[in-house]
């Protein structure tokens, strides 16, 4: 037995089987043949040990972070069907979304959260997530300027002072980017004021886990989503992540093939690190300069 995939990602299905390993189950072509059919080079096939490996970390793909909900949605989701499974302040969805994965609801502090997960989880491992997700939104961090630099940069043809900005969370100090001022421009300083303002809100906003300096799409998840939905390709130019020399946080950027769309993300848990990954495998990507150097 073989199941025929597009080799770049995984999306939760396959386009056909082969029970005598040669011939698709639903057309009788072979797989040079679907790759015709399909215009597509990237189609193989794999065992049954490997699509279950691959199904495996698809359904860990949807197991996303909790993300906010309103009071409305969460009492519309409690009432659309009689919940699955339920307990005072949680309850899953009584329909699934994908295999054992629900819709998972809870509230806490007058708040309402929602996520993907298996309905098979124990009440204490519900619980310990409901406690730490409530943690990280609840945390608070300090704000550090470090001793400005001043630099030459050629584009004022001028020295700018640069003033870097840190923040400390859970007794670490992590750098977050350097906000250049007394460029000799009053129109630009307070416009990267303005910006550092912008990208701080975006930084909590995200409980501290990840800004998004610039793309499309400012929430990460919703990134991924409309790549997804849009078919899109990544296109990775050298590297998707650049590590801090200490480690205290990770650089994921590139740009989106068919769409011209450049993204840069600073990431900082390495929860949402692994998430990441998760999702890097239900995507579309393309070796941009790997590519050139064999066409060489």
């Amino acid at each position: 037995m073989k199941y025929i995939i597009d080799s770049r990602y995984i999306d939760g299905v396959c386009l056909t089987s082969m029970s005598d390993n040669l011939h698709s189950d639903y057309g009788g072509e072979t797989l040079e043949e679907l790759r015709e059919r399909e215009r597509n080079p990237h189609l193989t096939a794999v065992s049954p040990g490997r699509m279950a490996l691959l199904m495996r970390r698809y359904t860990r793909s949807l197991c996303k972070p909790f993300r906010e909900i309103t009071e409305e949605r969460y009492y519309d989701l409690l009432d659309c069907l009689p919940p699955e499974r339920m307990c005072s302040g949680w309850f899953f969805v009584g329909e699934p979304y994908y295999g054992d994965l629900y819709p998972f609801c809870f509230r806490s502090g007058g708040r309402f959260f929602m996520a993907e997960r298996s309905i098979r989880l124990s009440d204490a491992e519900i619980s310990r997530q409901i406690l730490d997700h409530m943690a990280k939104v609840n945390r608070r961090s300090a704000l550090v300027k470090s001793t400005p630099e001043v630099r030459y940069m050629a584009w004022y043809r001028s020295d700018v002072t640069y003033i870097p900005y840190s923040f400390i969370l859970d007794g670490k100090k992590r750098f977050f980017r350097s906000l250049a001022t007394r460029t000799g421009s009053e129109s630009d300083d307070r416009w990267n004021r303005d910006e550092m303002a912008a990208l701080l809100r975006n930084l909590r906003g995200n409980h501290y886990e990840y800004c998004a300096f610039y793309s499309r799409k400012k929430d990460i998840f919703e990134f991924f989503d409309w790549l997804r939905q849009n078919k899109y390709t990544l296109e990775i130019q050298g590297a998707l992540f650049d590590f801090a020399p200490d480690r205290s946080f990770v650089d994921f950027h590139g740009n989106v093939c068919e769409y011209s769309a450049a993204f840069y993300y600073r990431v900082y848990s390495r929860e949402l690190f692994m998430h990441i990954i998760n999702q890097l495998r239900t995507v579309k990507r393309n070796h941009a300069w790997r590519r050139e150097k064999q066409g060489k």
